[in-house]
């Protein structure tokens, strides 16, 4: 049951802010403008418990708490978030009133693995600077020289998945999916291959340090650590971004966590030896990432960037991107699986489009129904769990009044699954975003890549490089689920597959 509009109208002329349950009453979980008892409140908190294996508590927030147009107040130790799952809410955030808004403690934790790069970074003067120096990496003509490396990658994974499923044993699509990505990394990023130091990069560990990391809420005393130690340094070196927080954070990660850190000193080692390849000419030419960044300047300051900061970038693009690409795949061919028809109305686009050709990055606009076909996926299991901020002055969301300071979480899962917007929000239906179809409010409801000021600077690379790759395997194979149990989220920073993602491979003969 919904107050009225007049008892709303009572409440904020009086100048209050509405909670249900009341402040008085003792609850985990309040609501603006849904009401909601003591009782129900203590009931979802419950029943969220014995669940938490399963999902994250973003995605339970968002698919089965009432009330998916209002503010919700949810309290975990020693932390108070503000959870909205509307869209036009999460674009006030993130567009309208950016200026509001800065990046959370929960990037901190982040940044003890990947340094200060453009996703971390929450200084915003170093952030617009760097960005500056990278934009022009990611611009559209930039990127289309990556397509036949992405296409290259997609081939050799599917002559890999093919040789490996050619008994017609099921195999694992995660891990497949993974080493494309790398693949793609490898080649796009380093000019190299996986026979080189970039065959050492797993994520595994780091990603679910992160999502146990977020739920546990290590972020606000990681924050307060962080504040503690720069304080404490020179003008000069915070102005430069200091690195004492991170090495005082990491030391902490290896009594707590020693396995993560094995993990990333892995990943730093083969990131700082193609670094050094690169000064040294072993790995020659600029027609990749590293190259360009090593190149790259300020338009307006002419700041190049420092082998370290070149290094927090690679690792910044390395955990944004692999994993987050890779979780997309794998949830697009478990949706293909289980909707026969869509698969195949993907197969005569293809062969309409390129007949048998391989696809090139002037195919990407082309291909209308495989990029409605990823951006379907992407919308039911957006590839990063929510994105948080803190309110740097008051706001009003929905009528509740947003003080200084307070931790807001914008659900993708829920923004993603809003029926207001999406009509049958569990339902696969790639037809939503067909250009006929796509409304304002469904472009609005789409936040894949996040918006406003700090919209993923490689969204158009992720774009290309979805799309290429499930061209270039579409056309070759089909996959088919080998279970019949639900492939249940992990509880990790990308949302992936809980275990493993059997399916059966068949080789397609192209036109």
């Amino acid at each position: 049951m919904t107050p009225s509009a007049t008892q709303r109208a009572s409440h904020e002329n009086a100048g209050e802010t509405t909670l249900y349950p009341p402040r008085w009453q003792p609850a985990p979980m309040r609501w603006h403008r849904t009401e909601v008892t003591w009782a129900q409140s203590w009931r979802y908190a419950a029943a969220f418990v014995p669940r938490w294996r399963d999902r994250t508590l973003i995605h339970y927030l968002a698919t089965e708490l009432p009330g998916a147009d209002d503010v919700l107040v949810a309290r975990i130790p020693m932390l108070r978030y503000v959870v909205v799952r509307n869209p036009e809410l999460a674009r006030q955030i993130l567009v309208s009133n950016q200026e509001n808004y800065c990046k959370s403690a929960e990037y901190d934790m982040m940044a003890v693995t990947f340094g200060q790069g453009l996703v971390t970074d929450t200084d915003e003067k170093r952030y617009q600077r760097n960005r500056r120096v990278v934009q022009p990496l990611f611009a559209r003509g930039t990127i289309e020289r990556f397509a036949g490396p992405i296409t290259e990658a997609a081939e050799a994974a599917a002559t890999r998945i093919l040789s490996v499923g050619a008994n017609g044993a099921p195999l694992d699509i995660g891990p497949e999916m993974n080493r494309l990505t790398l693949d793609i990394v490898a080649r796009t990023m380093f000019g190299t291959d996986l026979s080189g130091p970039i065959s050492q990069i797993r994520l595994t560990n780091l990603l679910k340090f992160f999502g146990v990391g977020f739920a546990a809420n290590v972020s606000r005393p990681l924050r307060a650590l962080s504040t503690f130690l720069v304080n404490r340094t020179t003008p000069e070196e915070r102005r430069a971004g200091s690195r004492l927080p991170i090495r005082a954070m990491r030391w902490l990660t290896w009594l707590t966590a020693p396995h993560v850190m094995i993990e990333l000193r892995r990943i730093e080692r083969a990131v700082d030896t193609l670094i050094a390849d690169h000064r040294a000419g072993r790995i020659g030419g600029s027609d990749n990432l590293l190259g360009l960044l090593m190149t790259a300047r300020d338009p307006e300051t002419g700041h190049a960037y420092t082998d370290t900061e070149i290094h927090d970038e690679l690792m910044t693009f390395i955990g944004a991107g692999m994993e987050t690409s890779a979780t997309a795949l794998i949830w697009t061919w478990t949706l293909l699986a289980q909707h026969p028809e869509a698969r195949d109305r993907l197969h005569a686009e293809l062969e309409e489009v390129l007949g048998g050709r391989t696809p090139g990055a002037a195919d990407v606009d082309a291909l209308v129904w495989t990029r409605a076909v990823l951006a379907e996926s992407m919308r039911l299991y957006p590839p990063i769990i929510g994105l948080t901020r803190v309110a740097t002055g008051p706001d009003v969301l929905a009528g509740y009044r947003i003080t200084a300071g307070t931790t807001v979480v914008i659900s993708l899962h829920g923004v993603h699954h809003n029926a207001t917007v999406w009509h049958d929000p569990e339902r696969f239906d790639p037809t939503r975003h067909l250009s006929e179809n796509m409304t304002t409010e469904r472009r609005h409801g789409s936040l894949a890549f996040s918006a406003g000021r700090r919209v993923c600077i490689a969204q158009n690379f992720a774009v290309m490089e979805l799309v290429l790759s499930l061209a270039v395997l579409a056309q070759r194979l089909t996959l088919d689920s080998a279970t019949r149990e639900p492939i249940r989220r992990a509880l990790s920073f990308t949302g992936g597959p809980e275990g493993a993602v059997p399916m059966r491979v068949t080789r397609r003969d192209r036109p």
